[in-house]
């Protein structure tokens, strides 16, 4: 009999992010070896949780997480408590209150991992004969699993991370043990070159000039707002594109402005992805901090070339002027130019571009990903 994995991931049917593609995948390409079960939160589920649960064996237990998106949220953001608990807590604390139907649902279950480590709060009240595991996706956590992690981490069997330099601030900072790198993987089949794609635009664009774009929760983190201020210095230059959620003050900034060559394009299904990507000439990720970037090596598969800040783990994906461009976080001068190079040298950014799909085909394929987890599982079991 396969072994139960449970995932908990309140974000996973409602949300579109990096985080939140890499657990649906994981779900969808382990059940061959595990019976998989999603716990998540209520709300509009997305396309790719709908396409997830309507072709895999996989169950799902949906409990009333105040989501992210709500009214409730977006009131608390602009309150000062944000600063100590924002809605990604919020949301995962509610999950205490449906603790009984999650104790039910896991109580067959071999393992239990969380992907956001307040998360891990419920792991008190879960069967101690099911292994726990906290999956870290970046090494910044949140102060209710800060102050109560000495009582939760007793609880916890194992730790994942999606970077070395995540796993040795977790290590180091944090006085975590032997915390497990996994790096996130694609599919290179899924994710490739390819002009057939068609991607509709609404916008009006001009299609003579080269293309930018970037894909993520679209806000300062980000580094949206300075791919904009580009953008409006570059009219007539290039054209940009973004894709994902957008941070309601800088939406506002966006839709007021009269730029006309910054596109927001809203959120986008896991499986339209590759149309855009073959849709733009370069891919742009001048995050602040970044702990891995998937949106990154997607792109990368699909044989673009990429520009992306020299921040958390993407000096681990890049290898300057080898297969991307890296630039100093923050600095509106480096991506401008960053991008003019693009422009103006075109045979180098067909080299990196080459170069980015093969060090993906190499180092970060979906299969390697799914191979790891699949042998960190079992030996977890042991």
């Amino acid at each position: 009999m396969k072994p139960i994995v449970t995932f908990l991931m309140s974000s996973a049917a409602t949300a579109y992010g990096g985080s939140e593609t890499y657990i649906l995948n994981v779900a969808k390409n382990l059940v061959d070896n595990f019976n998989i079960k999603l716990i998540v939160g209520r709300g509009n589920f997305n396309e790719d949780f709908i396409r997830l649960v309507n072709n895999a064996p996989v169950h799902f237990l949906s409990v009333p997480f105040i989501s992210r998106s709500s009214k409730f949220s977006a009131i608390l953001r602009k309150t000062r408590l944000y600063k100590k608990i924002n809605d990604y807590d919020f949301e995962a604390l509610t999950a205490i209150a449906s603790i009984n139907k999650i104790r039910r649902f896991t109580s067959d279950s071999n393992i239990l991992e969380v992907q956001y480590p307040t998360e891990s709060l419920i792991f008190p009240f879960i069967n101690s004969n099911i292994k726990k595991i906290i999956h870290f996706h970046g090494p910044w956590l949140p102060l209710p699993y800060t102050y109560t992690r000495s009582i939760i981490n007793r609880y916890a069997h194992a730790f994942i991370t999606c970077s070395k330099w995540s796993k040795e601030i977790l290590e180091q900072k944090f006085n975590l043990e032997n915390v497990k790198v996994i790096y996130n993987g694609v599919d290179t089949n899924f994710f490739k070159p390819d002009i057939s794609h068609d991607l509709r635009i609404q916008h009006n664009y001009n299609n003579k000039l080269p293309r930018f774009g970037t894909v993520g929760r679209l806000g300062k983190s980000k580094g949206t707002d300075l791919l904009f201020k580009v953008a409006s210095e570059m009219e007539g230059i290039a054209e940009f594109f973004a894709v994902g959620p957008c941070e309601e003050d800088l939406f506002q900034e966006i839709s007021k402005s009269k730029i006309s060559n910054f596109h927001l394009l809203g959120a986008l299904p896991n499986n339209e992805l590759p149309a855009f990507y073959n849709f733009i000439d370069c891919f742009v990720l001048p995050s602040l901090f970044e702990a891995f970037g998937i949106t990154l090596i997607e792109a990368m598969s699909c044989g673009k070339p990429v520009i992306a800040s020299d921040t958390g783990g993407i000096s681990e994906i890049i290898d300057h002027e080898n297969d991307g461009l890296l630039i100093k976080a923050g600095d509106f001068n480096a991506l401008k130019e960053a991008i003019i190079r693009i422009i103006d040298d075109r045979d180098m950014g067909l080299y990196l571009g080459k170069s980015a799909r093969q060090k993906v085909i190499e180092n970060f394929t979906i299969e390697r990903t799914y191979e790891e987890l699949k042998n960190f599982y079992f030996n977890v079991l042991k």
